[in-house]
């Protein structure tokens, strides 16, 4: 157990440590060489060798982390790739897949439109290189470490004529094995059940995601993920069918031999995720340690197990899955009995179910939290409905795929059986979903409040006396209501919050009394194809992780996607107490709709011109545009509400799109600012010289992404970066200002 603790911390700290990985692997041979000289020499080395772990963390986590990627040199440029077609997904319009170069990391192609390749098919692709982006945001999805994990490095998107079909099924011998044998178990369910039910009992058994959204949606709510997902549940229930049929044959001394194995060909069946090498590491130990007389240690198992995956693979620490995977089985390990000593049922089946369900839950009830900013709060319920009826699920399905393997026809009885097994799965899980606030939206926890959470769970299931266990738990109290009294007594600032998501604007505030002000919203392009989407993927994530359960108010320069699509996708899901518009085209869809939303959840929508003010929290906003007459060169980025946002000595132009009819007609008004909220992403019909000169901006602030519109201008970054200190979204990713109404503090997501 200490092993994998000790290596698990020298990995997290490596990833906020940047050390020579040559220096690390030196301490750690000469720490390690020092442990074995003691340990030789008969004396206690375990210190130093538990050291060498730790060091060995650091080594293995720096290594993953900072080397130096195979494509890193050939970022935007344009390069030819052969490579085999594996994990193909279809959607409407494109396909992602990966492309597996020879002694190359994998690569991540998305094409659009063409024949597209099939699994296995050794292929030449064309286009440019991109690497794939980290963390951009505060609370937001690091993708590049994502699929580093994976072991792709790279990206690659290209149109089908980009893409030439070099030869087909031209993967090695295993790798064929090992495909043909998943689309022929995927072929004998979809033979004779409808779409839904092989959907659902593919992913569970084979861990391919094919279920729709909504039926996913719904697994979701109800806590039910972890069905279908290939994990410790599918091996649990493999290996009691199989030890329950070795005792029908009365062969049960040798089914270590049976049924390792067959649990190692499963694991790789499956793709071998964290969640699958840990339970047939687990089943594996346990199996021989029953063949040998010797008792099992499930906990030294599970350590083993972890040891083992990171040692390899050591990203996969930042892994939701293998996070969940193991602290599920560690809670039930610690918890079940305790749990199941405090029910008070006759039926010990009931038991039973109940205490592996609560044990778990109570184990990751913070991960999920922290990753999700969910939680299914009628999970326990479904638990025990659905999971015993999944679990036939399973075992029918399982021999339906090997009597199908042996012969198709003789699959279809068991299929024909387990249609209506699923289709109760599905539909209980459907009606259980539907249920108000079964799943609630709750704020991302403090790590320190989630490490105090698991000490106390770790000390309540110890051999320590009760006196020391009362008398921690109540020193880490005193401690947190510490913590909670000086955080609640020190001054705060304000914080912006400038948002990158991508071609769009996004600001956030969060005043020093912990109001929460959304101004704009970004958005995609209605025009773009993809499911991204920026209020539910960026918004929605940095909200609950700034503990932002509701907005104050809401400022909107204007209607253009790119700077309202965001909020229209919130609306539904946050509490917002007002909106503030400047004058729209009445006609436009984005302003219906916003107003139709507005009114439905009765949000009251103030339409402001020039002249007017709104004052929240001691920050006052002056609004400077839109004026009474209306500017027809391009109306709706010249109309936008302009207003410079005060708070004490420090003050922000925040400048929607407009252009430059628009910045004359503020000459003349006191648009001096300490921070410039640059017009329309940097483009070159905003930010004239005299412009920028009347604001004289020590700060400005370009909110851009990847666009074909030539933004932000190469001369208006220059005058820029020559008049004040320049940061751009694209580059920098989020941009957080803050200040005590004086100082002012600024900090980079990115290069910081």
């Amino acid at each position: 157990m200490y092993i994998a603790v000790l290596l698990s911390v020298g990995i997290i700290i490596s990833r906020f440590l940047e050390i020579n990985v040559v220096f690390l692997l030196l301490a750690f041979l000469v720490v390690l060489s020092s442990g074995i000289y003691i340990y030789l020499s008969k004396k206690n080395a375990i210190y130093l060798l538990l050291l060498a772990v730790f060091v060995l963390g650091l080594t293995v986590g720096e290594n993953a982390l900072y080397s130096k990627g195979v494509y890193d040199n050939l970022s935007n440029r344009l390069v030819s790739f052969n490579g085999v077609v594996s994990n193909i997904i279809l959607k409407d319009g494109f396909a992602k897949y990966v492309l597996s170069p020879k002694n190359k990391d994998k690569i991540l192609i998305t094409q659009y439109g063409g024949i597209y390749p099939k699994e296995g098919d050794l292929i030449e692709v064309r286009g440019i290189v991109e690497l794939p982006q980290g963390k951009r945001n505060p609370g937001g999805f690091d993708y590049r470490l994502y699929l580093k994990k994976s072991g792709i490095t790279a990206l690659i998107n290209v149109n089908g004529y980009s893409v030439r079909i070099i030869k087909s099924n031209a993967d090695n011998y295993a790798d064929k094995v090992v495909r043909r044998t998943r689309e022929r178990i995927t072929q004998i369910f979809f033979n004779s059940m409808p779409k839904n039910d092989a959907d659902f009992i593919s992913s569970v058994i084979l861990g391919q995601y094919n279920i729709e959204e909504d039926v996913l949606n719904s697994f979701r709510v109800t806590g039910l993920t972890h069905i279908i997902a290939v994990s410790g549940f599918n091996f649990g229930i493999l290996t009691l069918f199989m030890m329950f049929v070795l005792n029908i044959l009365h062969i049960r001394r040798y089914s270590p031999f049976i049924i390792v194995p067959l649990l190692l060909i499963y694991t790789v069946m499956t793709g071998a995720p964290s969640s699958a090498v840990r339970a047939v590491i687990m089943a594996c130990m346990a199996l021989i340690a029953m063949f040998i007389g010797r008792e099992n240690n499930p906990i030294n198992a599970m350590s083993f197990a972890a040891t083992m995956i990171l040692f390899f693979n050591p990203l996969m620490l930042f892994d939701i899955g293998f996070q969940l995977s193991f602290i599920a089985t560690l809670s039930i390990l610690l918890l079940y009995k305790p749990i199941k000593g405090i029910i008070k049922l006759k039926s010990e089946k009931i038991k039973e179910v109940l205490s592996v369900t609560l044990a778990a839950q109570i184990g990751t009830i913070p991960i999920i939290i922290y990753f999700f900013h969910s939680f299914s709060i009628i999970s326990l319920l479904p638990n025990i409905l659905i999971v015993p009826i999944v679990s036939v699920a399973v075992v029918l399905g399982f021999l339906s795929a090997i009597l199908g393997l042996i012969y198709m026809p003789l699959s279809i009885p068991l299929n024909l059986i387990n249609i209506p097994v699923v289709e109760i799965a599905l539909y209980l899980t459907r009606i259980f979903s539907q249920i108000p606030h079964a799943s609630i939206s709750v704020s991302q926890p403090p790590v320190y409040m989630m490490l105090c959470y698991y000490a106390v769970l770790i000390l309540l299931t110890s051999n320590l006396s009760k006196k020391i266990k009362i008398s921690v738990v109540s020193t880490m109290l005193f401690l947190l209501m510490a913590v909670f009294a000086v955080n609640s007594l020190t001054p705060k600032n304000l914080e912006i919050t400038f948002l990158d998501v991508g071609q769009g604007d996004s600001t956030f505030l969060m005043t020093p009394d912990g109001k929460s002000i959304l101004i704009d919203g970004g958005g995609r392009p209605e025009y773009g194809n993809s499911s991204f989407d920026v209020g539910q993927d960026i918004l929605m994530p940095f909200l609950l992780y700034k503990n932002a359960t509701s907005l104050d108010a809401v400022f909107i320069s204007h209607t253009d996607y790119d700077h309202v699509g965001g909020i229209l996708s919130i609306l539904n899901d946050v509490d917002v107490k007002r909106i503030f518009i400047g004058r729209q085209v009445a006609d436009s869809e984005n302003f219906k709709k916003l107003m139709a939303i507005a009114s439905k959840k009765q949000i009251p929508v103030f339409q402001l011109s020039k002249g007017d003010w709104v004052e929240i929290s001691g920050i006052k906003y002056d609004v400077l545009s839109p004026d009474s007459y209306v500017i027809s060169e391009n109306p709706i980025n010249n109309n936008a509400l302009v207003f410079k946002m005060i708070y004490k000595n420090v003050s922000i132009l925040f400048t929607g799109d407009i252009e430059k009819e628009a910045e004359n007609a503020l000459l003349d008004d006191n648009i001096s600012s300490d921070i410039l909220k640059v017009p329309h992403h940097g483009s070159n019909t905003s930010s004239q010289k005299k412009f920028v000169d009347e604001v004289n901006p020590k700060i400005s602030v370009i909110m851009v992404g990847e666009n074909n519109y030539g933004q932000p201008d190469g001369e208006v970054v220059k005058y820029l970066k020559s008049k004040s200190q320049l940061f751009r979204t694209d580059k920098d990713g989020a941009i957080i200002i803050e200040t005590n109404g004086t100082f002012i503090h600024v900090k980079k997501m990115i290069g910081d």
